[in-house]
């Protein structure tokens, strides 16, 4: 027994030392080469062999799918072209810098498919791909040592990436450890975020983690995983796994996805093994186009220029571009204009519908519709062509212009003047309009509001108003008047001029006579009287003036002239002759009728003996002549009347006389007797006649035209009253 266990163990350390020797002889390992263009394939690997796939030349960042069946174990191996002949040269390859560690799997059995990038620190490299059967020097037993044939079923190829795909690659992560999928990245609520997870080695986790959740994951130590977004979780990924995750409250914030293999909550891996696990993220993005507008849609003006945007449209992953979206303004179905905005106005009133269509850069489509409603906001604009006051004189004309305009249609417009309507249009064909008034005499003098109404077709109105000045820029207008006369001296002058002026409430006359001479006076009113007493020619100049201040001038060229008779005396000289020569008469026929009373009264004696109480008959006292020359409604300048009045005693004279005094017809003195009278005076050689007092002559000055004139009083008369000849005022004239 003992014999045959030293024969066995004799002959097994032959074999071994055999074996070795073989393997430390071969100095080169050739493999069945194979490239990417023949896959997919299939192959019996038999002991010892192994197949070399030409992967091909590729830039950094290329992404490379395997899927692989051994039906036993194999090493899988991957080299850049400039190191794969360090493994075929036996030389020590099990380092980071001769093989890609991340794309190696060594004593792999089963099914299995990871992806693979290239790494972007290199340029364009070609690569390759071992599949071995082999026991290498270097091994130190690990790894597929081979000892029997091996089924291999492969697949290969470039991976042409999805749209808004993220990631796709493997992640290898030792226990306690994390990888980062992607991140940190954005999306919009309602975009799906898909995982797919494919697992070589190990039971990892992988998470979805907001930002905030990650800063409490991401730390080496008192680390927290409860923050991670639970609805997105893949826990315990041992094969190929696939979740299409929602985004949804999220609040804008970055997303992290992570390949964890850390003690994992409930159900997840314990995080104890090293795990190797590819993980491809894709997005779906949301596609919901948003139509806004800074305008209030919901009541948009008519004619204002609408700015309709599509900005609000989720598009964080740039699902849209600005030629994606496109605009249906009048719903015909047909495109109106296309990009992220677009600027339309309505020109009428009414609702209207506006579809915006958004097709994706996967060309998926979607689109959204909004009712608009289009209303008259604005009223009309008027602009007035004056600024200020406007000064217009009657008889102008007074012309204004004036612009209009609405963002619908102007219906009509009233020019007004005070609030009341002047002229109206309710036929706009223009945009402007033109008032032209003629400035009568039927408006009032002043300030006036002119104001021009301009209402649109929606009822809205707008007014616009300017001040207009009215004034009498015209001169008083004088009628027709004798503009030079000829008056007689000392005569009483009627003078009198006629003005119109329509634009004034009154006119004012001045009268300058005699202007710039010593005896210049002024009289006021459109008539006055005067009386010339300068011999020849006076410039009369009336002056009428309106309310308005504008003046005209009336001139008149009076010449005056002497009276017509013979010794050239005034009316008043010849008054006052009339007025002495009717005192002297008077005197003479009252001297000559005393006398006559005397003689009668001396044939009665008797009679005045029987009566020697009555005094005789006295001249007239001076009150008595006072009296006559007093006041009364007769001028002292009328002739005398014909009625005499006798004295005091004149009654019993004529009882003396008579049996009884005579009537008042009889008192009056005979012709005839008179006649007698003067011839017994003249019979009487021995009585002188008396001659007849001329009375006193006084010169003064009226008190009121302050003007002269002369008064003769009779002898014996101190004073009187008389009129004025020049105004008529009752003045007292005395000696005194």
């Amino acid at each position: 027994m003992m014999r045959w266990v030293s024969v066995m163990a004799i002959a097994l350390l032959m074999t071994t030392v055999v074996s070795v020797e073989a393997v430390s002889t071969k100095g080169v390992i050739t493999c069945t080469n194979s490239s990417l263009d023949s896959l997919p394939d299939n192959w019996t690997i038999m002991d010892q062999e192994c197949i070399r796939l030409d992967l091909g030349i590729h830039d950094p960042g290329t992404n490379l799918a395997f899927e692989i069946f051994a039906d036993k174990e194999i090493d899988i191996l991957l080299f850049p072209s400039n190191t794969v002949s360090v493994y075929q040269n036996e030389q020590s390859y099990r380092i980071d810098s001769v093989w890609m560690a991340d794309s190696v799997f060594e004593s792999f059995s089963g099914t299995g498919e990871w992806h693979w990038q290239t790494p972007g620190d290199r340029g364009q490299t070609r690569w390759y791909l071992v599949i071995d059967n082999l026991a290498h020097p270097q091994d130190s037993g690990e790894g597929d040592q081979g000892g029997q044939p091996v089924e291999i079923e492969l697949d290969a190829g470039i991976i042409q990436s999805e749209q808004f795909t993220l990631a796709d690659s493997i992640h290898r992560v030792e226990p306690g450890g994390y990888s980062v999928v992607h991140g940190p990245f954005t999306v919009d609520e309602g975009t799906f975020v898909e995982i797919h997870a494919r697992t070589m080695l190990g039971e990892p986790d992988i998470f979805v983690m907001s930002e905030t959740a990650f800063s409490y994951y991401s730390p080496s130590s008192n680390w927290s995983s409860s923050l991670r977004i639970n609805t997105a979780d893949m826990l315990l990924v041992s094969d190929e796994r696939y979740l299409p995750w929602e985004a949804s409250d999220i609040e804008g914030e970055n997303l992290y996805i992570v390949v964890d293999n850390r003690q994992g909550p409930g159900g997840g891996g314990a995080g104890t093994s090293n795990v190797a696990v590819t993980v491809t993220v894709t997005l779906t993005p949301v596609l919901a186009p948003s139509i806004s507008s800074q305008t209030n849609l919901d009541s948009v003006d008519v004619g204002a220029l609408v700015n309709l945007s599509a900005s609000t449209t989720p598009n964080k992953s740039d699902q849209i571009p600005d030629s994606g979206f496109s605009w249906d303004i009048d719903g015909d179905g047909i495109s109106d204009g296309s990009g992220l905005t677009l600027e339309h106005l309505w020109d009428e009133p009414g609702n209207y519908t506006v579809r915006l269509s958004a097709i994706s850069v996967d060309s998926r489509s979607a689109s959204v519709t909004r009712a608009i409603r289009v209303v008259d906001m604005s009223a009309p604009s008027v602009s007035l062509g004056v600024t200020g006051e406007v000064t217009k004189g009657f008889g102008e004309q007074f012309s204004i212009t004036a612009s209009f305009a609405d963002n619908w249609g102007v219906d009509s417009l009233d020019w007004m003047l005070d609030g009341q309507i002047i002229v109206s249009n309710y036929s706009i064909t223009d945009q402007f309009t033109t008032l032209i008034l003629q400035v009568s005499e039927e408006f009032s003098p002043g300030q006036h509001v002119i104001s021009l109404l301009v209402r649109d077709r929606s009822g809205m109105t707008t007014q616009q108003d300017a001040i207009v000045n009215f004034i009498d820029v015209t001169a008083p207008e004088i009628s027709q008047y004798e503009n030079q006369i000829e008056v007689d001296f000392g005569d009483q002058t009627i003078l009198q001029i006629f003005a119109q002026d329509n634009q004034s409430d009154g006119l004012d006359y001045t009268w300058t006579i005699g202007q710039g001479t010593d005896d210049e006076v002024q009289f006021s009113g459109p008539l006055i009287i005067h009386e010339f007493n300068t011999e020849g020619p006076t410039n009369v100049v009336c002056r009428i003036v309106n309310d308005a201040g504008l003046t005209s001038y009336a001139e008149i060229l009076v010449i005056v002239k002497q009276s017509e008779s013979g010794n050239r005396f005034t009316w008043q000289t010849i008054a006052a002759i009339a007025v002495v020569l009717l005192i002297i008469s008077t005197g003479a026929a009252f001297f000559l009728y005393n006398s006559a009373v005397r003689r009668r009264m001396s044939e009665f004696s008797d009679v005045a003996n029987e009566e020697e109480d009555e005094a005789p008959p006295q001249q007239p006292s001076p009150q008595m002549q006072a009296q006559m020359w007093g006041r009364g409604d007769t001028s002292p300048f009328q002739p005398p009347q014909d009625e005499m009045r006798g004295a005091q005693s004149g009654a019993e004279m004529f009882d003396l006389l008579e049996n009884s005094p005579p009537s008042r017809d009889e008192t009056r003195i005979p012709i005839d007797l008179g006649e007698s009278l003067l011839g017994d005076l003249q019979s009487i050689p021995d009585e002188t006649e008396p001659e007849p007092s001329m009375g006193i002559t006084i010169r003064c000055n009226c008190s009121k035209c302050s003007k002269a004139f002369e008064i003769t009083l009779p002898e014996g008369l101190d004073s009187a009253y008389t009129n004025c000849p020049h105004c008529g005022s009752e003045e007292m004239v005395g000696i005194s």
